[in-house]
């Protein structure tokens, strides 16, 4: 396997987010997969633009939708695990 720069994935994620695609699905279990390995930096700023989206009725369907709150719930859990 061959690393893949943090910004490069921001980008996949900015284009999946609000896709009506498949790419809404391999972007998430990709974050899922590797979430260990962002900065914190990009987790929040990634779940912070999740959340916007989902605000403004602009993050996909709802199974896409339900793939995007995967990240936040994960992101949530690590950071009460860590206070």
């Amino acid at each position: 396997m061959y690393e893949v720069k943090e910004d490069f994935i921001v980008y996949a994620f900015r284009y999946a987010l609000g896709r009506k695609t498949y790419a809404v699905g391999d972007v998430s279990d990709y974050l899922i997969e590797n979430w260990h390995r962002f900065s914190k930096h990009t987790q929040s700023q990634i779940v912070e633009e999740i959340e916007q989206a989902i605000e403004r009725d602009d993050a996909g369907m709802e199974c896409d939708i339900n793939m995007w709150n995967r990240i936040i719930l994960l992101h949530n859990a690590v950071r009460e695990e860590q206070s």
